[in-house]
């Protein structure tokens, strides 16, 4: 199994924060960050330094993950 995942530097705020992130992510998570409805900002950018480290994005993930299992949003999207 092939675990290496093309990867994007991408730039996205939410909702009630002050300054938007820059972080290293795949194309799935990038996905799942623009769908939300508390995001504000998504986009992919170059030459921006990262203001997230590998390990806050996998928490992000997390958070992201149950978020998606509990939102109707993402729910009518699939149906």
């Amino acid at each position: 199994m092939n675990d290496s995942k093309p990867s994007l530097r991408v730039k996205f705020r939410f909702e009630g924060d002050p300054k938007a992130n820059v972080a290293i992510l795949t194309y799935e998570q990038y996905s799942n960050i623009k769908e939300l409805p508390i995001t504000v900002e998504c986009k992919i950018v170059k030459n921006q330094k990262l203001t997230l480290s590998k390990k806050d994005v996998e928490i992000i993930n997390k958070k992201l993950e149950l978020a998606f299992a509990k939102s109707t949003h993402t729910k009518s999207l699939s149906g």
